[in-house]
């Protein structure tokens, strides 16, 4: 999965680095490309709509989503806020990535620039970059990375 990528590239380059996932399989494959990679990483299973009782920890400066929120429905997606608002920094730049808002079937609905705004009412959308994934056709997915600053 794409973001163990990220947290072994972040460990790698000095941060300091908590996964979630309500995957064990997702989390054992992590924690074995971190320990392959030399790097140490806290891997927390929970669910991203309750970092708190995940027992992530707060004081985040740097968020990312490599393409969780952009799937969720409506009322997961405020509880992800409520949580990311929690545990995040004042400071704090949260990466989103995300597919254009479609519906697609069983892949994600997406969200664009205005969900985005809308639904994280207290961050500001700073940046937004298209990204070049070799996706099938039939997604029309217009993936897109968003930096956001909290307000």
């Amino acid at each position: 999965m794409r973001h163990r990528r990220h947290a072994v590239e972040l460990a790698s380059r000095g941060w300091q680095v908590t996964g979630i996932d309500l995957v064990p399989k997702a989390l054992s494959g992590a924690r074995a490309r971190a320990q392959d990679a030399g790097v140490e990483i806290q891997f927390v299973h929970g669910d991203v709509t309750a970092l708190g009782a995940a027992g992530v920890g707060s004081g985040f400066r740097l968020l990312l989503d490599g393409g969780t929120v952009h799937g969720l429905k409506d009322a997961q997606r405020e509880a992800v806020i409520r949580e990311v608002n929690e545990v995040a920094a004042t400071d704090a730049t949260w990466l989103i990535f995300a597919f254009a808002p479609r519906r697609r079937g069983p892949a994600p609905r997406g969200m664009g620039r205005k969900d985005i705004e809308t639904t994280f009412a207290g961050w500001k959308v700073t940046d937004e970059q298209a990204v070049d994934v070799n996706l099938p056709g039939f997604l029309k997915a217009d993936p897109r990375w968003y930096r956001l600053q909290r307000d």
